[in-house]
This record gives structure tokens, sequence and C-alpha cells, in this order.
């Protein structure tokens, strides 16, 4: 009997050495660059029935939220220098930062400034037009423009 527990460990010894493994490891790096990124959402601004013979207000609003820790300048342009058209026929206005129409908000005037605070947190700003009192002003339903917004980052 204890030939055969003898044997055993010894195979066991055995077995246990040939069964023997080894190991090794290492590393890697995970990494990412969030780039700086915009998105602009806008509303239209629509003054309604025009009186040529006095200023007409109107009002809208755009928001734009850029990544987290970035800084950008919101500007914006006319396709017709400010002028809504129909045909021939034309109705100049402007965009203003403020509601007193004292600020031009333009590509060349000024800009808003504008800090990401990340995508899902937009800033929101006001778009306030007016149209002076153009007496000489077509009739017409269908004066329009097209006013781009771009973000500066």
């Amino acid at each position: 009997m204890k030939r055969i527990i003898l044997a055993t460990l010894i195979s066991s010894a055995f077995i246990a050495s040939t069964a023997h493994s080894e190991t090794e490891t290492s590393t890697f790096d995970v990494t990412a660059e969030v780039a700086a990124s915009c998105q602009i959402t806008t509303n239209p601004l629509a003054f309604g029935a025009f009186d040529p013979s006095i200023q007409t207000t109107g009002s809208s609003a755009l928001d734009v939220a850029c990544t987290s820790g970035s800084t950008g300048t919101v500007t914006l342009s006319s396709a017709n220098a400010w002028t809504m058209v129909d045909g021939v026929n034309t109705l100049a206005y402007g965009l203003f930062t403020d509601a007193g129409h004292t600020t031009v908000w333009d590509n060349a005037t000024i800009g808003q400034t504008v800090t990401g605070a990340g995508l899902s947190t937009p800033t929101a700003f006001s778009v306030h037009g007016k149209i002076d009192a153009q007496p000489a002003a077509q009739v017409s339903a269908a004066y329009s423009d097209t006013v781009t917004v771009t973000v500066t980052y």
C-alpha cells in the first residue's frame, strides 16, 4: 500500500512539473481626441404684414452648441445684402443683437461669442430684426432673403 501511495505521489509530482505554464503580460494605451465642433439650430424670422409707412420689428432665436471648452464667434450674413427681394422689388431690413436695435449683427460689424458648454447645452441667441418705414415699397406677399449663420471656432 505504501508503494502505491509513493508511486502516486511521484506520478503527481511528475505531472505537475510537466503541466507548469508560463505567462507574459504587456500593456497598450487607449487614447482619444475630442475635436472642437458646433451645432446650429435656427428659426425663421417672419415680420408678418408690413405697413410701409411705419417701422416694423420682429425677432427670432437661434441656438449654438459647441463642444465643452471651445469658444467661437457667431456671425450672420445675408444672401441679398440685407434686402428681402421679390423679383425686382426690394425691402431693406437689418438684424441686431439687442431689442433696441442699436447693435448691428452681421459678419463684418459684430459677432456674438459662444463658449462651449457641451453639445447638449446650447447657448440661445435672440435675433432682432427691423424694417424701417419704406413708403415706396411695392405690394407683395413674397419678400424674402436667406441669412447664413456661421460659427467660427
